[in-house]
């Protein structure tokens, strides 16, 4: 299902009335990104049925599961108002485009792309003009006058029955749906969003605080099984400071409860307390050579180690007016490219595939070779970035770097920052701590401030997307490389 703004009331309650009505005949119905306007009325719509089967996200509202005992599955794209050059995506990745009540330039560009693809169109209640304008673009567009009719054309280009199912498969298919959402395919997970000072075991009170509230999801949210916390979030970010505020961290296997990384020990005891692994940010590390690093760790629900990444790229910059920054006066970089594989379900996320997780921190992000590697060549589908953007480059770059490296690798992307500091003072850090789809729709943001940031991870998207744009499949490897060192 594609988006579709700008949509009237008799164009919303239509779309509402599509959704039940897709939904009651037991079939699929695909729901991509953040639905909004016509497409946020048939979810709706959709999950007032008992046993809907709707994959998406919604605002606020929740979400559905995939009935594995569908009669089919629909990928619809449904538009009106005024359509958006994004939707182009939806409609080339869709079984049948509709258009319900109004149109727009857009929209008329999008139904364009749709029969050019060779996409069936149907007209659920258009008005006659846009009629005139679609049927004038291809004989083979259906005009529908009620939802009826409009389910009649589906069924028809699905070449499946329009009458709902028997109450025995549908009783099949609303199982099946309720099975696979206990089975877990959505990865509940929670950002924490913080800033630390220059009091090391107070920045340690502080950061269990907001993790103790971030395993309490507000009402109506399931809980998170992975947490995630800023980059250096137990020191102060400056690279003059982050020598007395270095610590020592193992190697991955080991238990991190009485370890010796005070920061560390105590988001361990926490993750064996609710059972919950956490992406422990980065803090200052003090390697067994006396070098310091900024290192990233991931920590299971039982305290143990899984995972070290040590910051590839070092941030030395110099932005006439803005800001001058250099890591490399007091950081030495990591060597290797960081992959944790799912196999064996290491996180526990409960999730019938679970995901290879690769990790950045900040500047990393700059380079998009780090995140393509871990998308095509190490099979990730999940990729967390700790960061701390500041308030010169953040404005220009945050959101942008973090969606095009979504959309590079065709992966969730959890970006992590720490807080702005109120008084001013200190590092500026741009906040805005991001969840971010394989498509690059920003699916959660946080403000500036101190904060929890609560989102749902439909992993099967990343599959829609590699499958709608193949370009792990379509690289051109007689004429350029994409080689791990």
């Amino acid at each position: 299902m594609g988006a579709g703004d700008g949509a009237g009331t008799a164009a919303l309650r239509l779309a509402e009335e599509l959704g039940a009505a897709i939904a009651r005949r037991g079939w699929a119905l695909l729901s991509g990104g953040r639905p909004s306007g016509v497409m946020a009325a048939a979810s709706r719509g959709a999950m007032a049925v008992e046993g809907h089967l709707v994959v998406g996200v919604l605002p606020g509202d929740g979400s559905g599961g995939r009935g594995e005992g569908a009669t089919a599955e629909l990928d619809l794209a449904l538009f009106t108002g005024m359509g958006l050059a994004r939707n182009v995506i939806n409609v080339l990745s869709s079984d049948v485009v509709v258009v319900c009540g109004g149109g727009g330039a857009g929209t008329a560009s999008e139904a364009a792309h749709a029969l050019g693809a060779g996409r069936p169109l149907v007209l659920l209640a258009v008005p006659q003009p846009w009629i005139a304008l679609f049927t004038g673009l291809d004989a083979g567009v259906v005009v529908c006058a009620t939802v009826e009719e409009a389910i009649a054309a589906i069924a028809r280009q699905l070449n499946v029955p329009a009458q709902p199912p028997c109450r025995a498969t549908a009783a099949v298919s609303a199982a099946g749906a309720a099975a696979a959402d206990l089975k877990g395919e959505r990865l509940p997970v929670a950002l924490v969003q913080l800033q630390a000072g220059e009091d090391a075991a107070a920045n340690r009170r502080q950061a269990e605080a907001w993790l103790e509230r971030a395993v309490r999801p507000p009402a109506g949210r399931p809980a998170p099984r992975l947490l995630m916390l800023p980059e250096i979030w137990n020191a102060p970010y400056a690279a003059q400071r982050f020598a007395a505020f270095a610590e020592p961290i193992p190697e991955p296997g080991c238990s991190l409860l009485d370890g010796p990384s005070p920061s560390l020990a105590m988001v361990a005891r926490l993750a064996r307390r609710h059972g919950v692994a956490v992406i422990a940010g980065s803090i200052p590390e003090r390697g067994a050579d006396g070098r310091l690093h900024n290192t990233a760790t991931v920590i299971d629900g039982q305290g143990r180690l899984l995972a070290k990444h040590r910051k590839l790229h070092l941030f030395d910059v110099d932005v006439p007016g803005g800001i001058r920054f250099r890591e490399s006066d007091s950081l030495s970089p990591g060597g290797s490219i960081t992959v944790l594989p799912g196999d064996g379900d290491p996180l526990a996320t409960g999730l019938a595939e679970p995901p290879n997780l690769g990790l950045l921190i900040c500047y990393d992000i700059r380079f998009p070779e780090l995140a393509l590697l871990m998308g095509q060549r190490h099979g990730c589908s999940l990729l967390a970035c700790p960061a701390a953007f500041n308030t010169t480059t953040g404005p220009r770059h945050w959101h942008l770097l973090m969606r095009a490296r979504a959309v590079d690798s065709q992966c969730f992307l959890l970006a992590c920052s720490s807080a702005r500091p109120p008084d001013g003072e200190g590092y500026p850090s741009y906040g805005h701590s991001l969840v971010v789809d394989p498509w690059g729709t920003v699916i959660a943001e946080a403000g500036t401030g101190e904060q929890v940031l609560h989102a749902e991870l439909d992993l099967a998207q990343v599959a829609l997307a590699r499958r709608a744009i193949p370009t792990g499949e379509q690289r051109r490897g007689d004429l350029y490389r994409l080689e791990p060192a």
